[in-house]
């Protein structure tokens, strides 16, 4: 009886061993699916961000404006939300049909299906 005892033990443990196995494994696929996409968002911004360098200096060279006319712009933009945090957080959007507010990320509105009206170029962004 004792013999069988441990046997069962010895069951338990090594399911127990299984599942801690199957969860780290899991673990790791997620972090490994973490760390790509850091790396995409990553390239991203670097991208964007020579972009934006470019076309500043297109606008620089083409006009009378200067670093401190750029850095003043960012500055009354970053305020906009009334938070000096170097961010801006887009405004809460209303739903033109019901006035519910809508989640920037859904393109219709889940109470009514109308559709969220974009006013500006930046609208899909913030």
């Amino acid at each position: 009886m004792w013999h069988f005892g441990m046997m069962g033990a010895g069951y338990h443990e090594a399911a127990r061993a299984a599942e801690a196995s199957g969860a780290a494994g899991r673990a790791q696929a997620r972090a490994n699916n973490a760390e790509r996409n850091l790396l995409t968002v990553s390239e991203r911004l670097d991208r964007l961000t020579l972009t934006c360098m470019a076309m500043w200096e297109l606008v620089r060279e083409q006009t009378n404006l200067t670093e401190g006319d750029l850095l003043q712009r960012v500055q009354e933009i970053g305020l906009r939300d009334g938070v000096a945090d170097g961010k801006i957080t887009g405004k809460v959007a209303r739903c033109p049909k019901c006035d519910r507010v809508m989640n920037p990320r859904h393109k219709k509105c889940l109470y009514c299906g109308a559709a969220k009206l974009n006013v500006g170029a930046f609208d899909n962004t913030l």
